[in-house]
């Protein structure tokens, strides 16, 4: 019973010890105590002692308010720039290793075996010694070992006097006691093996003795996986941009040379496009002069203020590297043009020797047409990727040149033009110089007339090229409509109709075309519920005796070309 009373009194008394949660709350004791002084003093403490308060978090401790990953790009349709997401995700990675290894630092090195160097891609650590360069190359080091050798390394103990060597990622002594590597693999493509020689190497470094195991090994193997997956979703996203914006090329490319069929046009576009999909600094487009009967350089642009290949210059089929693409229609890959004693074009060139030299055959199922021609003054700058995306364009630009000689081809025996119904090019030289010959045998006149029409490439863009043709054909109608029965009128370029008026001489001849001018100025053409007018330019000459057909067409192309720098719509006169 006395034990009961006295466990009841401690309660009472341990009750009465706590802080109260208000005055009019506080225990009251049946049996109060003489000294009362001691649980006020502990109750008055509590009151004033500063409770603990909790950690307060900020978004930036879960989130990258200001990483350029997460910022929306200019054009929002488009996705952020896939090296700095890559880089953004590795670097959390190597942050993460850094924590749980207690890490002095951590790296991720490229392999390059092209270029025989480690590229340091990403680093995590405090240290101000890394290298500058994110390059060195491959030697006998501890990380260039584990990427050739393809296995782990361990190093409990590193020796100070052998640091340099063993640790070549940092420019000045570290101090680094212990050192762990491994490799990260990549399935190969398009098997999807494995390839045997890793891609990169993560290296973990402290300067602690002893400060990892063969259990870090297997702890760095799981971030080594995580290291291959954001790998390969980072190369499957850029061969997707890759191939998005190789399309978008290819159909530029197409929509600019139906705009305007012709070599020159695919020359440069072709060179256009490869410009904007490979890093270089010089390109040259090759094609086979028709006139010259040689192969000739038809587009070179440049990015440097060096002497370089000019337009028009003929290449050494026989002994240069364009040359042996051409002929034997396969591409040439050049990754050190020191180490090449055969010239890129010509003999005795007199540019830069350095860098790397890429050309690729502009050719169908049937015929080599040319070479596109890349340079850089950068060694093994072209990859497989880059010699792929060159044949794609190739492939493109080659299809449009067969079509482009074929109609020529075609042209060539065929009478009349199948759009706007005159003369083809071909018979109507060939009926210019049988009514030359004739006006020389009989001493009577002849005028030869050259209109074209004026601004033709504002009208294809504002009417599309049915809008041209349908000029073309309502000119031509004009055209017929007013010679004569024993004259002849031919379509002798794109947008130019060539006029023979027979017995005419110059004189007369100018007043017939004033007369055609003003007619064709004032017809009205209708495209599409939309109407509008065209003026043409011409040049009139008079056949001499003794003259040739080259001669006449040189005469009437002169004086044409003057009437259209003046401003066209307007006739004149050799």
């Amino acid at each position: 019973m006395k034990k009961l009373v006295f466990d009841d009194f401690q309660a009472r008394i341990h009750q009465a010890s706590l802080p109260a949660e208000s005055d009019d709350e506080s225990p009251v004791l049946e049996h109060e105590p003489v000294a009362t002084e001691k649980p006020q003093m502990s109750r008055r403490v509590a009151a004033t002692k500063p409770e603990a308060k909790p950690a307060e978090f900020q978004i930036s401790d879960f989130f990258d308010l200001n990483s350029d990953v997460f910022k929306s790009p200019a054009n929002e349709a488009s996705q952020p720039e896939l090296r700095t997401e890559f880089d953004f995700l590795l670097n959390k990675v190597l942050a993460v290793v850094k924590d749980v290894v207690f890490a002095h630092s951590v790296a991720f090195f490229w392999a390059n075996r092209e270029k025989e160097q480690m590229v340091c891609e990403a680093k995590a650590g405090d240290s101000e010694n890394f290298l500058p360069s994110r390059r060195f190359p491959m030697g006998h080091d501890i990380v260039t070992q584990i990427a050739t050798g393809g296995k782990p390394q361990l190093i409990s103990h590193v020796n100070p006097s052998s640091e340099r060597e063993l640790i070549p990622y940092y420019h000045k002594v570290e101090y680094v006691k212990s050192l762990v590597g491994v490799p990260v693999y990549y399935p190969a493509k398009p098997s999807g093996t494995v390839s045997a020689e890793p891609v990169g190497v993560l290296v973990v470094d402290s300067t602690t003795e002893d400060a990892f195991g063969h259990e870090t090994i297997g702890l760095l193997g799981q971030f080594t996986k995580l290291i291959s997956a954001l790998i390969k979703s980072s190369t499957d996203k850029y061969d997707l941009l890759l191939d998005a914006e190789l399309l978008s090329s290819i159909r530029r490319l197409q929509e600019r040379i139906r705009g305007d069929f012709s070599a020159l046009t695919i020359a440069q576009s072709l060179a256009d496009e490869a410009g904007r999909m490979l890093n270089w600094n010089f390109l040259s487009v090759v094609l086979h002069d028709e006139v010259k009967r040689a192969w000739a350089v038809k587009k070179v642009v440049s990015r440097l203020q060096e002497t370089y290949v000019g337009s028009e210059e003929m290449v050494d089929f026989s002994e240069s590297v364009v040359g042996r693409t051409i002929k034997n229609n396969t591409h040439q890959v050049i990754h050190d043009l020191e180490a090449e004693s055969a010239p890129r074009y010509y003999r005795g060139e007199k540019f830069a020797n350095t860098g790397s030299f890429v050309s690729v055959p502009i050719s169908s199922l049937n015929k080599c047409y040319g070479a596109l021609n890349v340079e850089s003054r950068d060694k093994f700058n072209f990859s497989r990727k880059d010699i792929e995306i060159l044949y794609r364009l190739t492939d493109n630009a080659a299809s449009a040149l067969e079509i482009l000689y074929m109609n020529d081809i075609i042209k060539e025996f065929v009478i009349t033009d199948d759009i706007t119904g005159v003369y083809s090019k071909k018979f109507f030289r060939k009926r210019m110089q049988e009514e030359m010959s004739r006006a020389d045998d009989y001493g009577s006149e002849l005028s030869f007339l050259l209109l074209t029409i004026d601004h033709p490439n504002k009208i294809a863009e504002r009417y599309g090229q049915d809008g041209l043709e349908t000029v073309l054909i309502e000119v031509a109608k004009i055209l017929r409509a007013a010679i004569r029965p024993y004259d002849c009128i031919g379509r002798y370029d794109y947008n130019r109709f060539g006029v023979l008026l027979i017995g005419t001489a110059a004189n007369d001849a100018y007043l017939w075309a004033e007369k055609i001018r003003k007619t064709i100025t004032s017809h009205i053409v209708s495209i599409d519920g939309k109407n509008f007018s065209v003026t043409v330019s011409m040049g009139v000459c008079g056949a001499l005796e003794g003259m040739n057909t080259d001669e006449l067409l040189d005469h009437a192309t002169a004086v044409l070309h003057k009437g259209m720098e003046a401003g066209g719509n307007t006739v004149r006169v050799f």
